[in-house]
């Protein structure tokens, strides 16, 4: 069993296809995300789905709690306010 362990994703879709490429050439079977795959980048859905896809253990990260409205986030910077709504 090999763990590939990503995090901060932050709706990037090419980063997290880029990063699952490089994970499957090294032959990993299982997944761990540490938090914060909404957040800034355009495709925060596509990115939940795939996670979900890999069915990989997570860790919610601060953007992850504040968009399920589990953290008030009002002292996040302007630009990650603006994300989470």
């Amino acid at each position: 069993m090999r763990y590939g362990i990503f995090s901060d994703i932050h709706g990037n879709w090419e980063a997290l296809q880029e990063a699952l490429r490089f994970y499957e050439k090294e032959g990993i079977t299982d997944y761990i995300c540490l938090g914060d795959i909404v957040g800034y980048g355009a495709n925060p859905k596509e990115c939940l789905d795939q996670v979900r896809a890999l069915n990989a253990i997570c860790v919610a990260g601060n953007h992850d709690w504040a968009v399920s409205g589990r953290l008030n986030f009002s002292l996040f910077h302007p630009a990650a306010q603006e994300a989470v709504l």
